[in-house]
């Protein structure tokens, strides 16, 4: 499906894909920025090096037996600067000591238990104070290491411009020492210097982390995520999941329910979701009688069906526990065909509420029916085409949609826009302008057949193709993301079959969209 969206990646077939959460629905979608602070610590380490030749060759000499500095230059045919240079290395790093002089004022050397040992494995122990930039996860409270995603992160300033929602971290301050752990530190640092050709030691075995001195600096990002969000069908808990780098996260979605920030955005969920429910909005601009009515109808055919599959299903109860009591073979026949037929009857009762359902004139709509509808009434619209929505973005009202939009005119369809909310110099974007701008210059192109008008005052998101259906939602049609001062919102809709009421809807939109155009 080739269209831009705030779900990322995230197509409709993926979010429903998601939505399998027993108990719960998915409502709504939203992309967010999980906190992010990337630090700079100051880490004692110690790296085990290859000796230099010269100096691995001076402690061979003195385990021979050379122990000043005279005979171990002869030895190796060096320059005594040279071979003086080595020994100070190698007595700084405490392979070597000094005895003591004898009464010529010879200095005599000898190995120490760090000597011995650095000659055993040819190698070298060297102290070493090292600062590495560190990502940690606010939410986990964790370092992390990103690999290529790190390139990702977002600065608040990509947030803001970009209208995505942050998560605040928890608890809010930025990290401290104690937050760290040498072990998780040792651990990104190997990951760090493990894909980093410029940094790698020769063997990864080769660095540990001895101490954790101080954090120098520390950066909030964020890392792009998608946060799902999830209303129990018989009450109003909340739960909502995040998916990071296009793996749902349970990790994520843990700490999100253990932090005070989630009891603050769960409020603010739930305000939006009862506020924006989708018979609710049906009910407004359907009429209420209308929707309860045709609700009422399914209610009664539902709890009807349920009924009677109920008391068939006690009565299969009763049939097993005979089969498990009788031991004629014939008898036990007839029971079993019994239990067939019953299971008949259940997959025919379920069969008629599905049919009931699906020729009933409403009905509700998921978050992730929303766009595939819109394409369908962009390709398959014949006469008349109705779309009212607050806001106009690129993001939605991208070159797909253009594209489709002037097959739609050039088809003849009769096309009409109601959109806007609030003032029209309104925090937009230059591509979000440049979006309306191709809209109206098709409008000014196609002034027979297309009307566009900016309302000022539009809440209602509707969507009318001929009088196959009409839509009322809370999904912005012309915008994947609409105001920023409210986040989330239940993204579900209505779906209405009746060309009668259809046609209703239709002309009480079109005479606001046609007065002084």
């Amino acid at each position: 499906m080739n269209w831009e969206s705030e779900f990322i990646s995230i197509s409709s077939e993926d979010l429903r894909c998601y939505d399998n959460r027993p108990g719960f629905d998915l409502v709504s979608c939203q992309e967010v920025g999980l906190p992010v602070y990337k630090i700079t610590v100051d880490v004692l380490t110690q790296i085990r090096k290859s000796i230099p030749p010269i100096e691995e060759f001076v402690l061979r000499s003195i385990d021979a037996g050379l122990s000043s500095e005279e005979e171990i230059a002869g030895f190796l045919g060096l320059e005594l600067s040279t071979t003086r240079e080595a020994m100070v290395t190698l007595r700084l790093s405490e392979d070597i000591d000094l005895i003591a002089a004898d009464a010529s004022q010879i200095q005599i050397w000898k190995l120490t238990k760090k000597g011995e040992r650095t000659l055993r494995e040819a190698k070298i122990i060297v102290p070493e104070e090292r600062t590495f930039d560190i990502n940690f996860d606010g939410l986990l409270r964790t370092p992390r290491w990103y690999g290529q995603s790190e390139k990702m992160l977002l600065k608040p300033r990509n947030l803001r411009d970009e209208g995505i929602v942050e998560i605040e971290p928890s608890p809010k301050r930025p990290p401290e020492l104690s937050d760290l752990s040498i072990k998780d530190i040792d651990k990104v640092i190997r990951e760090i210097l493990g894909n980093s050709k410029s940094l790698k030691p020769k063997n990864d075995n080769e660095l540990d982390v001895l101490a954790l001195k101080a954090i120098e600096g520390r950066q909030r990002f964020f890392q792009r995520s998608t946060a799902l969000i999830y209303k129990a069908k018989d009450s109003d808990e909340i739960q909502v999941a995040f998916i990071v780098d296009d793996i749902l996260s349970n990790e994520h979605e843990a700490a999100f329910a253990r932090s005070n920030g989630a009891k603050k955005i769960r409020s603010q969920i739930l305000n939006a979701l009862q506020e924006n429910e989708p018979l609710k909005l049906a009910k407004e601009i359907l009429g209420k009688d209308f929707v309860e009515n045709l609700v009422d109808d399914l209610d009664h055919v539902a709890e009807k069906v349920a009924l009677v599959t109920s008391q068939i299903e006690s009565e299969k109860e009763s049939t097993r526990q005979q089969i498990d009591r009788i031991d004629d073979l014939n008898e036990k026949d007839k029971l079993l065909q019994e239990l067939h037929e019953k299971d008949e009857r259940i997959a025919e009762l379920k069969a008629q509420l599905e049919s009931v359902i699906s020729s009933c004139p409403i009905r509700l709509l998921e978050m992730y029916d929303h766009r595939p509808l819109l394409e369908k009434a962009l390709k398959d619209t014949q006469q008349r085409l109705m779309i009212i929505s607050p806001w106009i973005r690129a993001n939605s009202v991208n070159r797909w949609f253009l594209e489709q939009f002037e097959n739609l005119l050039k088809r003849g369809v009769q096309v009409f826009i109601g959109y806007g909310l609030g003032e029209k110099n309104e925090n937009r974007y230059s591509r979000d302008i440049e979006a309306e701008k191709t809209l109206q210059k098709l409008a000014n192109q196609y002034s027979k057949s297309f009307i566009l008008k900016r309302l000022g005052d539009t809440h209602a998101k509707i969507l009318i193709s001929d009088t196959k259906f009409a839509v009322t939602t809370s999904f912005n049609w012309l915008s994947f993301k609409g105001e920023r001062d409210r986040t989330f919102r239940d993204e579900r809709g209505t779906l209405v079959s009746d060309p009668e009421k259809i046609d209703e809807l239709f002309d009480s939109l079109l005479r606001r969209l046609t007065e002084e155009v």
